[in-house]
């Protein structure tokens, strides 16, 4: 069974733009380099697993305390 090159590619871009998201959001919260974190998630879009495990290890680390 083979699998359109094209099917894959848009998924793939979907995945980034969704993962790019949360992850921007998660890394606000929960680093001092959010910009960093995004770009490291988005990358990992190539290998979904990857990108999935990623955010959920920052889903579940802690938040940074709040500044007085």
């Amino acid at each position: 069974m083979t699998l359109n090159a094209n099917i894959y590619v848009l998924f793939i871009l979907l995945l980034m733009i969704v993962a790019g998201v949360v992850a921007w959001r998660l890394a606000r919260r929960k680093s001092h380099h959010p910009v960093l974190i995004t770009v490291l998630c988005v990358l990992l879009c190539l290998f979904p697993p990857l990108a999935l495990l990623a955010l959920l290890v920052l889903a579940l680390w802690r938040d940074l305390p709040v500044r007085a």
